[in-house]
């Protein structure tokens, strides 16, 4: 139990709240309101550009009333900046990032490893550089500006997706590592996985 002055709180109590309070501070629209101070004001080294000009240059607008007045920017405006090729079907943002890959083993999700990799004892999981969809309580600003500024970048950032797609389709002997008793020990060990059930 944590105790914080007179209120105790569960565990459950306490990741709750946490949960919550993020959930209802990170959707899109939450996160847009962020931009609601900055619009006039001037960014450093960008040779005058105020945070409107620059998300104009970047293709997103503010939205404009009927009565003709501006407010502020909105998920529609802001996927205006989208590339189109970065959403997903449903129409849904994405963003390039590099996702690594699990496999699932019962109950247990693990990273998989190439043997050389898992052999270390700080081996680095595999991983592939995708288009994920951004999650409806994931949103920050980083994100609609990272978003928008992959848009601008797109062929570079789909060459270097397909190039990893390419290298992980040339990957074999992947493996997980997990710990088991031996000896009365605990020892670290390697075990081969089928790329088929491989995800990320």
């Amino acid at each position: 139990m944590a105790n914080f002055g007179t209120t105790n709180l569960s565990t459950s109590q306490v990741n709750n709240g946490v949960k919550a309070i993020i959930n209802s501070t990170s959707q899109l629209t939450q996160v847009l309101r962020a931009f609601a101070d900055l619009y006039d004001k001037e960014l450093p080294n960008t040779e005058g550009l105020t945070t409107e000009a620059w998300m104009s240059a970047m293709g997103v607008e503010r939205f404009v009333g009927k009565n003709g007045r501006k407010k502020g920017y909105t998920p529609g405006t802001i996927k205006a900046g989208w590339n189109p090729a970065m959403l997903t079907e449903a129409g849904n943002m994405q963003t390039f990032k590099n996702v690594r890959a699990k496999v699932k083993i019962g109950k247990e999700v693990y990273p998989v490893y190439t043997r050389e990799e898992a052999a270390k004892l700080d081996g680095k999981p595999v991983s592939q550089y995708m288009l994920t969809e951004i999650a409806d309580d994931k949103w920050t600003v980083a994100i609609v500006l990272k978003g928008i500024k992959q848009s601008r970048d797109y062929t570079t950032h789909n060459d270097r997706a397909v190039e990893s797609a390419l290298e992980f389709a040339g990957l074999d002997d992947l493996c997980i590592v997990r710990i088991a008793e031996k000896d009365g020990k605990q020892v670290r060990e390697i075990v081969a996985v089928n790329k088929d059930e491989v995800y990320f």
